[in-house]
């Protein structure tokens, strides 16, 4: 999905109302995603892989998520997987063995992960790989550079990798 000229854009939106909502997002290819894109990170003002709203329950696996499409504006936060501030209850999140690749060129930085919400609310986070053209690879509580200060943020990926992926 492309809107080069309004809002934003978002491959996958999960917006549950139950903090226990037990939904599966298994195995999608998400690509070309992109946006305008405006100074600020809500689901409304870039293009987002995928979109972690509201509510909890989520397990995210074996996704490839390719921010390849540049967004129309150079201030804008274009990210593989956005987690709102809303996502409060521990445990909500269940994030392993994804490919989240930022290879587009335009906006302020773009995040292979971000996440607004603490790093408590992830039930399960490792077997990822992050990668950015950035120069930021994520961020949680503040920019993370590199794997080594997602890892500090997030306090697991432990196996998680930071590789260009090459599709085919």
């Amino acid at each position: 999905q492309v809107n080069t000229t309004g809002w934003g854009s978002n491959g996958i939106y999960l917006a549950a109302t139950s903090t226990a909502s037990n939904v599966n997002v298994f195995n999608n290819f998400i690509s070309d995603v992109a946006s305008y894109g405006y100074d600020d990170f809500t689901e409304s003002d870039n293009g987002y892989g995928i979109m972690v709203s509201t509510g909890g329950g989520y397990n995210i696996y074996y996704n490839t998520v390719n921010i390849n499409t540049a967004q129309t504006n150079t201030l804008g936060y274009p990210m593989a997987i956005n987690v709102a501030a809303a996502i409060t209850t521990a445990g909500s999140i269940d994030l392993r063995n994804n490919i989240f690749n930022v290879s587009a060129t335009v906006g302020a930085e773009r995040y292979a992960i971000y996440s607004a919400a603490a790093n408590t609310v992830f039930a399960a986070i490792d077997y990822n790989d992050y990668f950015t053209t950035g120069s930021n690879l994520g961020y949680i509580g503040s920019n993370r550079v590199d794997l080594a200060a997602i890892q500090a943020g997030f306090g697991s990926n432990a196996n998680s990798k930071s590789i260009f992926p090459v599709f085919t």
